[in-house]
């Protein structure tokens, strides 16, 4: 079994936002009808990434398309039954606006390090819905737990005898795009993440927009985009560099019986 794509569903009933978001996105891949395909750092590694605007669902979901059929749905939504405001001071802005600044200031979008989704979750652990996730998906793909402990989990692009288990995971090689699934306590709106380099530099970066939620310990940036769904949407600008952070991940994997999915 092989997680041979993870794609990202939108809503098709926003054409502006779409051609928006597709146009300021267009860097970090190839378009497809009405959606983008990812570049991956290597040709061999799989999931695949995509973003799809026909979705005649009102919400965002997140479709984990499996080898042998099966195509697990995560709904990008609060079940908490929790209302929570964002303690972060930030203000959203249009993707005109934010692609107007870009261009002032002469700096491009250089490739994606990885998507997520963040789902509302305040209690103890991972969410449920996540954690349902990792048993189907675990020996399908590299999906690691994040390695200081918290609930970010993330699969990282890997060819398939690695994911089977035939060989060692070279953790020194770049993997992108990787997705990012987290247990999010910040707040009840669910939210889309674009991480992503830029040419810029993060000092720079935080007086241009002064908007965004600034990480000074991660040197990124977070601008928070206008959008027409009930999730917030993200631009995470980094500055851009030519290696890699997957080494962090090394031992971390999940483990699995390779060729049995996980249960219990």
């Amino acid at each position: 079994m092989l997680l041979e794509r993870i794609i990202l569903h939108f809503p098709g009933s926003n054409p502006g936002f779409r051609r928006a978001l597709l146009s300021l996105m267009h860097p970090i891949g190839t378009p497809e009808r009405d959606g983008l395909n990812v570049t991956v750092s290597n040709g061999s590694f799989f999931p695949r990434v995509s973003i799809d605007f026909r979705s005649s669902d009102p919400g965002i979901r997140a479709e984990f398309r499996l080898s042998g059929g099966d195509s697990p749905i995560l709904e990008v939504e609060n079940t908490t039954a929790t209302t929570k405001q964002n303690p972060f001071p930030y203000q959203p802005l249009s993707l005109q606006e934010a692609v107007r600044r870009l261009e002032k200031a002469e700096w491009r979008i250089t490739g994606a390090d990885h998507i997520g989704c963040n789902l509302p979750w305040f209690r103890p652990g991972v969410h449920p819905r996540i954690r349902a996730l990792r048993e189907q998906l675990a020996a399908a793909c590299l999906y690691h737990e994040y390695p200081t402990g918290e609930p970010w989990d993330f699969i990282l692009p890997g060819d398939e005898d690695e994911i089977a288990g035939r060989k060692d995971i070279d953790y020194a090689l770049v993997r992108r795009p990787k997705f990012e699934l987290v247990s999010f306590a910040n707040c009840s709106t669910p939210l889309i993440q674009f991480e992503v380099g830029f040419t810029g530099r993060y000092e720079k970066a935080v007086s241009l927009f002064p908007e965004a939620l600034h990480n000074p310990a991660f040197r990124n940036l977070w601008i928070y985009l206008d959008n027409p769904y009930p999730a917030d949407i993200c631009l995470v600008l980094n500055e851009h560099h030519e290696g890699d952070w997957s080494d962090r991940f090394a031992g971390h994997r999940l483990p699995f019986t390779p060729g049995v999915s996980r249960s219990g």
